[in-house]
């Protein structure tokens, strides 16, 4: 019977270990559980921060891109209005008056794009022999209106500079027999304004290389007609300044050194099609395919017309935009949530070691994760203790809210992680500013506070709030870019800002504001705020 008794003992206590094996095992198992749910929310959290951002700078980039090409096309017309004022200053123009003009112009080395600038003129019914006769005087035997024929309105391009290279081809033709042109011509006549013709192959190209291109008339009068209506425009008409574009030209340099960032399609009009598309900056990836990320579609309004402006982003942008933040996440989360199963396993195996691994928890509970100094958490408990001791011993403690400037580029144009780098350096600088009483503590961003104990009036608290200021102010040299930002700094003092750490907390908060509205860089007391 004892015998039978001590196996029946025997077997409750391995039935027993066993039980608590298993609920050790569920125990640790459901923390796992619960740990990588909420790492997952976190990340999923950052990753919808970073795509926002990744989205938010795609725009800003799209934005910059469209409105370089609507002023390109603005300085363009200017061109053509300089030259309408050429005209307007003497009832005659030569070639050589013409040439010199242009020519002042630079317009290879200052105006990318424009292949030339010319003037058309009306040829009068009648008038067509005697017109090439006094060209050809001129020195151009072989000069003629082209296409050839009689038209009942004739137009003939009779100056043109640069006159050399391609430009060459264009000398004599009648813009006005080809519908696409006449249609501008006919617009900028009519509305005395610039006018911009459709999609067209200009007659510079060659036969190699053709590019898509455009032309920009303003029309010319004659000097004191009458042009208020439609009526007396038409009757006093001589021609037209033009500039024609190759689009791929006219593109050129718009985008800078990002030209890989982007895939631009420019289309004719406001329909998507091939045969209305103008310009691709990389005819090799097509913007339309569903396989693209972002994507944005923009109207420009030149002249009368519209251009609709495709852009899509470029696995460069995506690579140089790209933030490490979501895997990080991911990646401390995983390993955290691993270590908190694994500090709950030794806790219900070894007690000694679950109050260490508490320790290693709490670290993680009441510190930045990225500076290493207090969270938010910490400092309130600190600020606690502090008032308590100040009422005792009828002292002052100062508070100081900073708030970078400037650090928000920082993480547009390098990434996340620079300004992760800059962020750490901050912290050290705002250390090294603090005495072993003192706390700095970071609340998240790019915003810290100073906690000063015993202080002893405003001008200590100033005193140390300009020393932290000129130190966050020194240029900062970060894995080889220099990077200057500044702090705007709003100060509150025990008892007189507030009695309490809520109170404390907001005077101090709203002088920064004070300090930040003033210009940034300075330091605000929260009495000046009053």
């Amino acid at each position: 019977m004892p015998s039978q008794y001590g196996m029946t003992q025997k077997a409750q206590r391995r039935e027993h270990f066993l039980h608590l094996f298993k609920a050790r095992e569920l125990v640790t198992l459901a923390v796992l559980a619960a740990s990588l749910l909420v790492t997952f929310r976190i990340w999923e959290s950052a990753e919808r921060s970073a795509q926002q951002n990744l989205s938010t700078a795609f725009d800003f980039r799209v934005r910059e891109s469209n409105i370089r090409i609507e002023q390109r096309l603005a300085v363009y017309e200017q061109i053509l209005r300089a030259t309408v004022g050429l005209f307007a200053s003497a009832d005659t123009v030569t070639r050589n008056e013409f040439r010199a003009f242009v020519s002042s112009l630079s317009l290879q080395e200052m105006f990318p794009g424009i292949e030339g600038v010319g003037l058309s003129i009306i040829v009068p019914p009648g008038q067509k022999d005697t017109h090439v006769a006094a060209v050809r005087a001129e020195g151009f035997p072989e000069y003629d209106i082209r296409p050839p024929g009689d038209r009942d309105f004739q137009t003939s391009i009779v100056y043109l500079e640069p006159f050399f290279g391609r430009n060459l081809r264009a000398f004599g033709f009648d813009m006005f027999s080809e519908p696409h042109r006449r249609a501008a011509m006919e617009e900028a006549r009519d509305s005395g304004r610039t006018a911009i013709s459709s999609k067209v192959v200009l007659v510079q190209e060659s036969g190699t290389e053709v590019q898509d291109g455009f032309l920009m008339y303003l029309p010319v009068f004659r000097n004191n007609a009458p042009r208020a209506s439609v009526e007396e425009r038409r009757a006093s008409i001589l021609g037209w300044v033009y500039a024609p574009f190759r689009m791929e030209d006219f593109m050129r340099g718009v985008n800078g050194e990002l030209t890989n960032d982007v895939d631009v399609e420019i289309y004719d009009g406001e329909l998507v099609n091939p045969a209305a598309r103008m310009y691709d900056s990389h005819v090799e990836v097509e913007a339309s395919s569903p396989a693209r990320g972002l994507k944005r579609v923009a109207y420009i309004q030149t002249g009368s017309r519209t251009w609709t402006v495709v852009t899509s982003a470029m696995p460069e942008f995506d690579v140089r935009m790209h933030s490490d933040r979501p895997r990080l996440i991911l990646q401390s989360g995983v390993s955290i949530s691993l270590l908190i199963a694994l500090l709950i396993w030794l806790f219900l195996d070894d007690r000694a070691r679950a109050l260490q691994a508490a320790d290693q928890a709490m670290q993680l509970a009441l510190y930045d994760a990225l500076t290493g100094l207090p969270n938010r958490k910490l400092l309130d408990e600190r600020l606690g203790v502090e008032l308590t001791k100040a009422r005792r011993d009828r002292s002052h403690v100062a508070l100081l809210f900073i708030d970078l400037d400037k650090f928000k580029p920082v993480n547009d144009n390098f990434g996340h992680a620079y300004g992760d780098l800059l962020l750490k350096e901050v912290a050290r600088r705002l250390q090294s500013c603090m005495r072993e009483s003192d706390t700095a503590s970071r609340l998240g961003g790019d915003e810290f506070v100073a906690l000063l104990s015993g202080i002893e009036d405003d001008e200590a608290t100033l005193r140390v709030a300009d020393k932290i200021l000129l130190r966050l102010t020194e240029p900062y040299e970060i894995a080889g870019h220099t990077f200057h930002i500044s702090a705007s700094i709003g100060a509150a003092v025990y008892p007189r800002d507030g009695i309490d750490s809520k109170s404390l907390v907001r005077s101090a908060d709203v002088a920064m504001y004070v300090a930040k509205n003033a210009g940034r860089a300075n330091v605000k007391l929260a009495e000046r705020t009053h």
